[in-house]
């Protein structure tokens, strides 16, 4: 009977030996499993005012980036490829960068070359006067009946709008390095990538918002934000 069971156990042995262990996927393989690219996100700047405002990122992500695709290789090298639309002729079909995961998987480094990543540089035009009716922010010029220092007499004068207008554009960020990006809402098919990079904003208060000096504005240092989320396929 022993001689049974001593044989049983061996069949048990080798069975544990030969059976095919289960692979758990983690972040790191999930990201290798797919190509990736940008389907949303969000920019956080500072208006003229100071105040912070949320942008559309996808607003300022040129159309010929949209097709663009991540693929995270082997030996923590990664590729950035050029989908079906290319901005120029001369561009390469991809160009590689260097990525590693850090802090158990919820952080990412992504550098050596990864610049697909755009910014919404805000401007403002001089101060101005306006003749041309742009709702919200103007009204048609009017006319003001004022009483003329002679008795009796009116004079009327022409009151002429006036603004600073704001414009955002986009504007490339050419090898712009990202560290301790942190993943956040990571499935099988999407993750949301967040970091934040300095810039500067163009601060029009005070005198600087016009008026009889038409100051310029002053630049002023900023912080922006990024939420991109990035859908697998």
């Amino acid at each position: 009977m022993k001689y049974f069971f001593l044989a049983l156990s061996v069949v048990m042995v080798f069975m544990a030996c030969n059976k095919t262990p289960t692979v758990t996927a983690n972040r790191e393989n999930l990201l290798r499993s797919k190509k990736w690219k940008i389907s949303g996100g969000t920019l956080t700047v500072k208006k003229p005012n100071g105040r912070d405002t949320i942008l559309k990122y996808m607003d300022y992500l040129p159309d010929c980036y949209k097709d663009d695709y991540l693929k995270f290789d082997s030996m923590r090298y990664g590729t950035i490829f050029t989908g079906g639309v290319s901005c120029n002729v001369a561009d390469p079909a991809s160009h590689s960068f260097v990525w590693q995961l850090l802090n158990n998987d919820m952080n990412i480094d992504l550098y050596n070359g990864f610049n697909n990543i755009f910014t919404a540089a805000d401007t403002i035009q001089p101060y101005h006067f306006d003749t041309i009716q742009k709702t919200p922010y103007l009204v048609l010029d009017t006319l003001v009946r004022r009483i003329d220092t002679t008795p009796g007499f009116l004079k009327v004068l022409i009151a002429l709008d006036t603004i600073r207008e704001l414009r955002f554009r986009s504007k490339p960020l050419t090898q712009f390095d990202i560290y301790g990006a942190t993943i956040t809402e990571f499935t099988e098919s999407s993750f949301t990538l967040n970091f934040s990079c300095k810039g500067l904003y163009p601060d029009s208060t005070g005198w600087h918002a016009g008026g009889p000096y038409n100051f310029e504005p002053i630049y002023r240092e900023d912080t922006m934000h990024y939420k991109l989320t990035y859908s697998g396929f």
